[in-house]
């Protein structure tokens, strides 16, 4: 994970009783990072990834976007990345790496945004996400925290 800067929005993330942050990519996403924003407090159903690898998902209700902000396949591990909603009234997907991921459904490859990256320390909340592998569902709260000093 790269380091953080100070003077950078972050957000926080709770995970089965796991929490951390991470430091929004306003420079790279800027839409997407205020759709996220607006939408927030977020709290949605978690799932582990069938397809992407080391991965965690939660569908979201965002304001249209329309369209992707520096796009990427792979995503490296602590990075949280967005699909935006292919239609109105649909939900984006956010998707969360713990460890080496590719977005990707059945058919192949999918492009995502990618917005913000988890911070050091965070080895609880990794292992959180990771747990929905063997234990299903759980559920992600999103919300604003301070500005890094």
């Amino acid at each position: 994970m790269a380091s953080v800067d100070a003077g950078r929005r972050r957000i926080e993330l709770r995970v089965g009783g796991a929490a951390g942050h991470a430091v929004l990519w306003d420079e790279l996403a800027p839409k997407t990072v205020a759709a996220l924003i607006e939408a927030m407090p977020i709290e949605a159903p978690l799932l582990h990834c069938k397809w992407s690898g080391r991965a965690v998902f939660a569908s979201v209700t965002l304001p249209q976007l329309g369209g992707l902000e520096s796009p990427v396949t792979s995503i490296y591990p602590g990075t949280l990345v967005l699909r935006p909603a292919e239609a109105a009234g649909s939900a984006a997907e956010l998707l969360i790496s713990y460890g080496d991921a590719e977005f990707r459904w059945p058919d192949g490859r999918r492009y995502v945004t990618p917005f913000a990256e988890i911070e050091p320390g965070s080895e609880a909340l990794l292992a959180a996400m990771a747990r929905t592998g063997e234990d299903g569902k759980t559920t992600l709260r999103l919300t604003l925290a301070e500005e890094m000093k």
